[in-house]
């Protein structure tokens, strides 16, 4: 398993979230989906600074899920200052 996966799951599990409470899961939610969009930028930049054959089609991929989090999180009326762009 991914290093970073296990610590996203090591976060989840202590973290206290009261599925029955709206604002406790929208509130892990936004923090869960923060922390994916500092990966998913920090890859691109990663991938924009050592160039590969493939670095471009990866870094579109990339680029069109941090719209889609964004636009989610914007629709659920979540901060999206977490996120650099």
């Amino acid at each position: 398993m991914h290093h970073e996966q296990q610590d996203v799951m090591r976060a989840e599990a202590e973290t206290d979230i009261a599925l029955d409470q709206f604002e406790s899961v929208h509130d892990h939610l936004q923090k869960r989906l923060c922390r994916e969009l500092r990966s998913l930028q920090d890859r691109v930049d990663a991938l924009r600074q050592s160039p590969t054959a493939h670095s471009a089609s990866i870094v579109s991929t990339y680029e069109r899920l941090i719209r889609k989090k964004r636009a989610f999180m914007e629709q659920w009326g979540m901060d999206t200052s977490c996120s650099r762009h």
